[in-house]
C-alpha cells in the first residue's frame, strides 16, 4: 500500500484519495497500472494552501504538515489492523516530503501502529527534511539501487538502477531538528531523498540560519491577502514566542556576569544569535521552563538593581547632597552640572574603560560570528544558484537520474513496481511472474506463434482506459527486459497485413472467429 502525499497548493482536505492528479500522479498512475493489481495507492487529503498564500486551505504551513502527519498515521494504523501482512510505502513531493520525513520518524521512534520493517519503501522529492548533503540514498553514499524490502529476495529493486551525481550541497529548510533527525539511518537503502541542486527546499544554503528563522515564521503564518489585519497577528504572535524562545537562553546561557554587575559583564555566546532564533522560531521548540525563565529575571534583575546601587552610592552622598543644597538657593540651574559630573563618575564605575573595550571586542566578535553562520547568503555563487529556485523545484519529472535518462519520477515508479513485485514473489522471469505462462493471467504463447502448449480455454482480456494526462503506451520497467521468456510481449504490434500464426491454440480451432483459426475469408 503506498500512500502519498502531495506538494503545497496540490491538496485539500475533500480531495479525492484515489484520484490521480497533482505532481505525484506522474509516479502513482504509472505505476498502478504496470503492477497490475499488486498494489494499492491513495492521496492523503489535508490543508496544504501555505497558510492561504494559495489554494488548498488557509492553515499555517506547520499545523498543516501535523495534520497531514496524524492523517497518514491513522491510515496506516487502520489498513495494518485490517491487513496485518501489509507493506507500506510513502511518497511525498515538497511540502508532502515534510509529511512522510515526520512519519518515518515516528515509525522509527516507535510512535505509529507498524515497525520500520513493514516499511518497503520512502521516496521524496524536494525534501525540506533532507539531511544537508545527503546522497540519492541517504545513508548510502554511491548506492545506486534500492535496498531489499525486508522478507523479499530483491529480485526486482536490484534491477532499478539510479545515476550516480554529484549530491546537492545544502540541506532541507525545515526546521533543523528535522533536517538534523537521523531516524531514516534505520531504513537507509529503503529511503530515497531525490534533490535537484539549486532547489530551496531540499538545497537550501548550509551556512544561513536566518533563512531557517524567516521560512519557520513564515511557517507559522497565516497568508491570506483577503485578511492582512489577521495575517500579520499570526506573524506578530511566532515573533513573540519566538523571541521569549531566544531570550531566556541567551541570559542564562551566554550572558555571564561573575559578580552580578555591569562591570563583569561579558558576551560569550554558545551558539550564534541567528542559529538560537532559527531554533526558537521551531513551533515544535517548547517554551522556557518556569525555573529558567524566573533565573533570567533574576539575573537581569540582580545586575541591575547594583547598578542602581551603584549610582546611588556615587551620587547621593553627603557632599553631593550639601553642594545640590547650596546651589539650589543660589543658583537652580548649577544642580544640572553637579549631578552630569557625578552620573559621568557613576558610569565609569558601572563600567571602566576595560570593561568597554572588552565588550566592544565581544560585539565585534558576534558580528564576525554572525556574518561566518550566515555567510552562504552573501556569496554571489549562492545567489546565482538559487535564482531560478522554482523552476528546479519543479524539475523532477524532467532532469536525468536514470543511465537511460529517465527522470526521480520514473525512477521511482520503477521501483514500486519492483518492490509490489518482489513481495508477490514475482522474482522477475520465476515460474510465477505475471508474465509467464503460469500463474500470471495466461498463456498467450500460441497467439505469439512459439508453439507452447497453454490452456484449453481462452482467457478473459480486459483493457484498462487511461486519462487524457497520462502516456498512452505502456511503461518499460526493468524487469520486462529479459525477452528469453517464452511469454515475453511483443514490442511490435501486428498490422492488418500481418501473417496470422499458423500453430494451433490448445483445444483446436473450433469455435474461434474465423481471423483467428486462420480460415480464409
Amino acid at each position: 500500500m503506498v500512500y502519498a502525499v502531495q506538494g503545497t497548493g496540490q491538496s485539500s482536505p475533500d480531495a479525492d484519495p484515489s484520484k490521480d492528479a497533482g505532481f505525484l500522479s506522474q509516479v502513482l498512475h504509472p505505476a498502478i497500472t504496470a503492477a497490475r493489481g499488486d498494489m494499492d495507492r491513495a492521496y492523503v487529503p489535508y490543508d496544504a494552501g501555505f497558510g492561504g498564500a494559495v489554494a488548498g486551505g488557509k492553515v499555517p504551513y506547520e499545523q498543516s504538515v501535523q495534520g497531514a502527519v496524524a492523517k497518514t498515521l491513522s491510515w496506516i494504523k487502520d489498513k495494518a489492523a485490517a491487513c496485518p501482512d501489509t507493506k507500506f510505502g510513502l511518497v511525498g513531493y515538497s511540502q508532502g516530503a515534510h509529511v512522510t520525513r515526520i512519519v518515518l520518524n515516528d515509525i522509527v521512534g516507535g510512535k505509529a501502529a507498524i515497525g520500520a520493517d513493514k516499511l518497503a519503501l520512502l521516496a521524496n522529492l524536494g525534501d525540506p527534511g533532507r539531511p544537508e548533503g545527503a546522497p540519492l540514498f541517504p545513508g548510502k553514499p554511491g548506492q545506486t539501487s534500492p535496498d531489499p524490502v525486508p522478507g523479499t529476495s530483491g529480485a526486482n529493486v536490484s534491477k532499478v538502477v539510479a545515476v550516480s551525481t554529484t549530491n546537492a550541497p545544502g540541506g532541507g529548510i525545515a526546521p533543523v531538528g528535522d533536517v538534523e533527525d537521523t531516524s531514516y539511518q534505520a531504513i537507509a537503502g529503503r529511503y530515497l531523498s531525490a534533490c535537484t541542486p539549486g532547489d530551496l527546499a531540499c538545497d537550501a544554503p548550509a551556512n544561513a540560519p536566518l533563512a531557517r528563522l524567516v521560512t519557520n515564521i513564515a511557517g507559522q503564518s497565516e497568508l491570506n491577502p483577503d485578511d492582512p489585519i489577521g495575517s500579520l497577528s499570526t506573524i506578530a504572535e511566532a515573533l513573540a514566542l519566538t523571541a521569549v524562545k531566544t531570550a531566556v537562553p541567551v541570559v542564562n546561557e551566554d550572558v555571564q556576569a561573575s559578580e552580578n554587575n555591569l562591570e563583569s559583564l561579558s558576551y560569550q555566546p554558545r551558539q550564534t544569535l541567528s542559529e538560537r532564533l532559527a531554533v526558537a522560531s521551531d513551533p515544535r521548540t517548547p517554551l522556557p521552563s518556569v525555573q529558567d525563565a524566573l533565573s533570567a529575571v533574576i539575573k537581569v534583575g540582580t545586575i541591575g538593581f547594583n547598578a542602581v546601587k551603584t549610582v546611588v552610592q556615587t551620587v547621593a552622598t553627603p557632599g553631593t547632597i550639601a553642594a545640590i543644597a547650596t546651589a539650589g538657593a543660589a543658583n537652580p540651574l548649577a544642580i544640572v552640572g553637579i549631578l552630569g559630573a557625578k552620573l559621568g563618575q557613576a558610569a565609569v564605575t558601572l563600567v571602566p574603560p576595560a570593561t568597554q573595550e572588552r565588550l566592544v571586542s565581544e560585539a565585534f566578535t558576534a558580528f564576525k560570528s554572525e556574518f561566518q553562520a550566515n555567510s552562504d547568503l552573501f556569496k554571489v555563487s549562492s545567489l546565482l544558484k538559487y535564482w531560478d529556485a522554482a523552476k528546479q523545484h519543479a524539475s523532477y519529472s524532467e532532469v536525468s537520474a536514470t543511465p537511460t535518462g529517465q527522470p526521480p519520477t520514473k525512477l521511482i515508479g520503477d521501483w514500486i513496481v519492483a518492490a509490489a513485485r518482489d513481495i508477490a514473489g514475482k522474482d522477475g522471469g520465476s515460474s510465477n511472474s505475471p508474465d509467464s505462462g503460469s500463474g500470471g493471467g495466461g498463456d498467450f504463447s500460441w497467439l505469439f506463434g512459439d508453439g507452447s502448449a497453454g490452456s484449453s480455454t481462452l482467457p478473459s482480456l480486459t483493457t484498462t482506459s487511461l486519462p487524457p494526462s497520462a502516456a498512452t503506451s505502456e511503461p518499460q520497467y526493468p524487469w520486462e527486459l529479459d525477452t528469453s521468456s517464452p511469454s515475453a510481449p511483443s514490442e511490435t504490434a501486428p498490422s492488418a497485413s500481418s501473417p496470422v500464426p499458423q500453430t494451433t491454440p490448445p483445444g483446436g480451432t473450433s469455435g474461434l472467429p474465423p481471423f483467428l483459426s486462420g480460415a480464409s475469408q
